[in-house]
């Protein structure tokens, strides 16, 4: 079963509540569907520009244009955790292992514990990404000239510099932490195996790659920017060094969006013309869920990965009930 309707505005995130996919909107809403659509509920003032899962697994994390963080349940009930001035929170990443919440606001990651910013680590550029390990211990906070990796909630961890010259983007840290990946302006990756800081570099994109999504195992890592899922492997002592990528899902479009299945080794495929994929590891489309004309911006799996939902930025939204 495929469902298609409009989530009001350019999809930011979509995550799954049990059996409810809510989906974040630019207009600043959320939406939520569990077989039929519900009312939106307004969480922002202004624009939603990050969303994910809180670590409770229980509802959605919002960060604004008007500053505020929101928790969103699917009921309906929306709640103001923090509010930094009239600052854009551009990126958010939450753990369920450690509790931890990361807000990436210009130049400052806010690590939040229990409903509070608990410390505040500071960065010398604006910020382009943020991301933890598998157990939320470990942060890496992408910016120019680099990417930082500290213990997200050691207040006093000075932090290991990765360096390497120009702007680096979004940022992966592989569940394991042994690997940090960070898109650059210059259409390539870079990154570092640790604790050697050993450098990597990953080339061949035709654009910025924006999206990452590590396979359930942390052997492989799927990445967009280009005409199809390039998927790196990172198995063995040295990783992607020295070997070729997978490639997933050749089309003429550009790829906007991957999510590995949480139970398998299938891989959702968002592309720039609207197309929804999905993937076997290594090969063609197994199943076509949506064309349309607009770029996928959100792709969220259900936790039994049986069930996904997508976003466009048309302001479309769908689900598909795999099984």
């Amino acid at each position: 079963m495929t469902a298609s309707f409009d989530i009001g505005g350019q999809g930011v995130g979509v995550v799954w509540i049990g059996d409810t996919a809510m989906f974040a909107s630019g207009e600043g809403k959320v939406v939520c569907w569990r077989e039929t659509l519900a009312a939106p509920i307004t969480a922002h003032a202004g624009a939603i520009l990050s969303a994910c899962a809180h670590p409770d697994g229980q509802s959605l994390l919002t960060g604004g244009d008007d500053g505020a963080l929101m928790q969103s349940r699917s009921t309906g009930e929306t709640s103001e955790l923090v509010r930094f001035g009239r600052k854009w929170i551009d990126h958010l990443e939450a753990s369920p292992a450690s509790g931890a919440i990361v807000a990436g606001v210009g130049k400052s990651a806010h690590i939040l514990k229990d409903g509070r910013v608990v410390h505040t680590f500071e960065h010398a550029s604006t910020i382009g990404g943020v991301s933890l390990d598998a157990k939320g211990r470990k942060l890496a906070v992408s910016h120019y000239g680099g990417v930082t990796v500290r213990y997200a909630l050691m207040p006093d961890d000075a932090g290991v510099s990765l360096k390497w010259a120009g702007s680096h983007l979004a940022v992966t840290l592989s569940p394991g932490a042994d690997y940090v990946i960070s898109a650059m302006q210059e259409l390539e990756l870079h990154g570092w195996r640790l604790p050697e800081k050993t450098d990597l570099r990953m080339s061949g994109y035709a654009a910025k790659t924006k999206r990452f999504s590590w396979d359930r195992r942390g052997r492989h890592l799927a990445t967009s920017g280009a005409p199809c899922a390039v998927v790196w492997p990172f198995h063995g002592k040295l990783g992607p060094q020295g070997k070729e990528p997978i490639l997933c899902g050749q089309r003429d479009a550009l790829v906007t969006h991957v999510a590995f299945n949480p139970r398998n080794d299938l891989l959702a495929i968002g592309y720039g013309d609207g197309a929804v994929w999905i993937a076997a590891l290594g090969g063609d489309a197994s199943m076509t869920l949506e064309a349309t004309q607009s770029p996928v911006t959100a792709l969220g799996w259900r936790a039994d990965g049986a069930a996904i939902a997508w976003a466009h930025e048309d302001g479309r939204g769908g689900v598909s009930l795999l099984s």
